[in-house]
């Protein structure tokens, strides 16, 4: 990250209704800033005052159609008045797309316009496109999201903003019992009971996989090794992948059958794995957990 990306601490996300204001904060908000949408305009200015000039916190605000009191006249008064006192500290962002790509959207949806209740789509995308010109003028950054994907729009936001974009994406692990049900916010599980036992090895029994004799009784086990050499590499592009899209984060999960050794060391061994690859990992051994 360079010193221009560290200098902003203001991002101001306004465009045209369904242009996707919501996914660029959503984006912001997954790299690390405090964000804030269909806030009163009044309220703004405060919010400025004491999120990033007194705390210094790192702020995205949403401004569209849906904002209390928005008005071109008085958006223009506050995008002035916050880069006369942050300077170089603001970016204004403006989003756009083709009438016909909104309409499709606002169509697939079937969400309704935010001028729609007092004008049929085709006129509510059109005075809404004409009425925004003028703030149009006033961006830093300006993205036409026509035929974007979400990860297209990313990487362009981003790159605009200078934020470092490649991040590592967090993992979380857990090893659980299928006696007790497989976790259902697992986005990966892998299944364990094809590996040797150690609940039937005299000595092991009482043990659990972070147990040194449980690292030594399976990493013997050619089966394992060979299985979890493929799961890494199965990992490293999937995991490459998903950090250049943003993903937030990545659930993965190992099951045994009682959830004390073999989901329990293949946890422990992938999430070091992941660590030394520069990934953040936590982990929780559900059954561990619920009798300790």
């Amino acid at each position: 990250m360079n010193e221009t990306s560290i200098d902003i601490q203001l991002v101001l996300v306004t465009g045209v209704s369904g242009a996707g204001n919501s996914t660029a904060l959503k984006i912001l908000e997954d790299s690390g800033w405090v964000v804030v949408d269909n806030l009163p305009l009044a309220l703004i200015d405060p919010l400025i005052a004491m999120e990033v000039e007194t705390a210094g916190r790192k702020l995205a605000i949403g401004l569209d159609a849906r904002t209390s009191g928005f008005d071109i006249d008085p958006v223009k008064r506050l995008v002035e008045n916050v880069r006369g006192r942050l300077g170089n500290a603001v970016r204004l962002v403006f989003l756009t797309a083709s009438a016909q790509d909104l309409s499709r959207r606002y169509n697939a949806t079937r969400r309704q316009h935010p001028l729609a209740p007092h004008l049929d789509l085709a006129d509510a995308i059109d005075h809404d496109a004409k009425r925004m010109q003028a703030v149009a003028a006033l961006a830093d950054i300006s993205i036409d999201t026509t035929g974007l994907a979400p990860a297209d729009l990313r990487r362009q936001l981003l790159i605009a903003l200078e934020i470092e974009s490649n991040s590592p994406i967090p993992a979380k692990l857990q090893s659980f019992s299928y006696r007790h049900g497989v976790p259902e916010s697992a986005d990966i599980v892998l299944d364990m009971r094809f590996a040797h036992n150690p609940h039937w090895t005299e000595g092991l029994r009482m043990q659990t996989g972070m147990d040194d004799d449980i690292d030594s009784f399976l990493k013997v086990d050619e089966a394992v090794q060979t299985v979890i050499e493929h799961f890494k590499a199965m990992l490293v592009p999937m995991l490459a992948r998903m950090s250049a899209e943003g993903r937030a984060q990545i659930s993965i999960a190992f099951g045994c059958t009682g959830g004390r050794h073999r989901s329990v060391w293949a946890a422990e061994h992938i999430r070091q794995w992941l660590i030394e690859n520069g990934h953040s990992a936590s982990i929780i051994h559900r059954e561990l957990h619920s009798q300790s």
